[in-house]
């Protein structure tokens, strides 16, 4: 109740504020628009701090809602971007390495900031030219355009304590408010140039007349004459200047026009890749598992969008096993943060027979993605797998050590399961010790020991 009273009160006062700018705009303000942006700035700002008190005790009334989530987010986004300040991480960082530096299992695609999502793909290089552009725009609208500041204020303000200016269409409103200051400048300096007016000194027909007619035609030849001879000695690199301004200003606008051109060829080209990868895939999964057709459509998929990590963890599993792994070690070329690449190759490594091999890869996926329950049950179900094959290839030692690391991967699930069961932390990827896990540590402890018979009834558990 006492947020719906506060935004009430918000679009109350941006109401009362619009129709008093309204007022003052319309009875003289105009010609005084420092005032008029001045109490623009006060309406604004009173109608945005309101928003801001219905929105922030909505949000963190519940203790572990979005206002503490989003403060969990910022502080590890804060934390990532300190490694690489300056040039930040490359495109999509935060949707490719949240999994790996989150504090807490909550599902956050989306950093919820713009700012510090550009600031952690561009670094502070990135931030510093946006504020420049923002400097210049909010300049633009405050000399020319004032009457926008209510829209830009309270649009601003409520974006960075809500929106948190990370939508596209933010960007663009703020592009368009500062276009729009940019037409009415323009404008502006139009009607002022078509009310210069000129006045022209007829010359009169009075005795004398034709005296004076004759002085003016033989002042305005020399002229005319001085200035011709001054022209035929302007200097040379002036008139090279001029030519090079002149290519300069083509070739910036051919190169403008074909950078346009490439950039919507290439969306294009892409997003019809990416859509026929799409419908290959959806025929492929209505395929029965390991059919002929199935990997047809899969191939046709891979080709057309080699990048997607489910398209080339299917096509694995439909290839002979070193030409499933050669495939996969490929794709984290596109995909380095993949933890679920990590986890097939993990698989493929523990059917080889390879335990130590196999731990490097569930490693790796773990570090990737340690708040994935599913994922860290499976590689305990692998290691030992991997564990019994060494066993029975005769390779005992191997066998103990593989089954020595799953039992410390299980220790360390068990215990993470553990601190957010106990920290009342806001768990939106429902991250807990799996069913099974239990099972499989029990397991790998007996496969590490040198006293007790590795095989038993309890070792043939299926995959998770």
């Amino acid at each position: 109740m006492p947020g719906l009273l506060a935004l009430a009160g918000a679009w109350a006062a941006a109401l009362l504020g619009t129709l008093l700018l309204c007022r003052l705009w319309h009875s003289g303000a105009a010609k005084a628009p420092r005032t008029a942006a001045l109490t623009a700035i006060v309406l604004a700002g009173a109608a945005a701090a309101l928003m801001a008190v219905a929105s922030t005790a909505e949000r963190l009334a519940a203790g572990v809602g979005t206002g503490v989530s989003r403060l969990q987010m910022w502080r590890d986004a804060l934390q990532l971007w300190t490694e690489a300040a300056w040039l930040g991480h490359g495109g999509d960082t935060w949707r490719n390495m949240f999994r790996a530096i989150q504090s807490s299992p909550y599902v956050g695609g989306e950093v919820h900031n713009g700012l510090l999502d550009l600031a952690l793909d561009t670094g502070m290089i990135g931030i510093l030219l946006v504020a420049g552009w923002f400097l210049l725009t909010l300049r633009s609208i405050f000399h020319f355009a004032p009457q926008l500041f209510p829209s830009v204020l309270v649009f601003g303000l409520h974006g960075a304590m809500d929106f948190d200016w990370s939508f596209t269409v933010f960007w663009m409103l703020f592009i368009w408010l500062g276009a729009w200051a940019t037409a009415l400048k323009t404008e502006t300096e139009g009607v002022q140039r078509s009310g210069v007016t000129v006045k022209y000194t007829p010359i009169r027909s009075k005795s004398g007349s034709k005296l004076r007619s004759k002085s003016r035609s033989r002042f305005l030849f020399l002229r005319s004459l001085s200035i011709h001879t001054r022209l035929l000695y302007v200097p040379m690199w002036r008139s090279f200047f001029h030519i090079l301004q002149r290519v300069t200003a083509r070739l910036i606008r051919v190169s403008t026009v074909m950078i346009i051109l490439f950039w919507i060829g290439g969306t294009f080209w892409l997003t019809f890749r990416y859509a026929i990868a799409e419908v290959q895939y959806r025929q492929a999964m209505s395929e029965p598992d390991g059919t002929p057709a199935q990997k047809v459509h899969l191939m046709a998929a891979f080709q057309s969008n080699p990048n997607r990590p489910d398209i080339v963890i299917s096509l694995a599993r439909s290839l002979p096993g070193r030409e499933a792994e050669s495939l996969l070690l490929y794709s984290l070329s596109h995909s380095p943060m993949h933890p679920q690449i990590y986890i097939e190759l993990g698989r493929l490594a523990a059917q080889f027979g390879e335990g130590q091999q196999a731990g490097e890869y569930f490693e790796q996926a773990i570090a990737l993605n340690r708040y994935d329950g599913i994922g860290q049950s499976t590689a305990l179900y692998w290691m030992e797998q991997a564990a019994r094959r060494e066993w029975k290839a005769g390779y005992r030692d191997r066998a103990q050590q593989t089954a020595a690391a799953g039992v410390q991967m299980y220790e360390r699930y068990q215990l993470l399961a553990e601190e957010v069961e106990a920290g009342n932390v806001r768990n939106d990827r429902r991250f807990v010790l799996e069913e099974h896990a239990p099972g499989y540590g029990e397991n790998l402890r007996r496969l590490a020991s040198a006293f007790s018979p590795p095989f038993t009834q309890e070792l043939t558990k299926q995959s998770p």
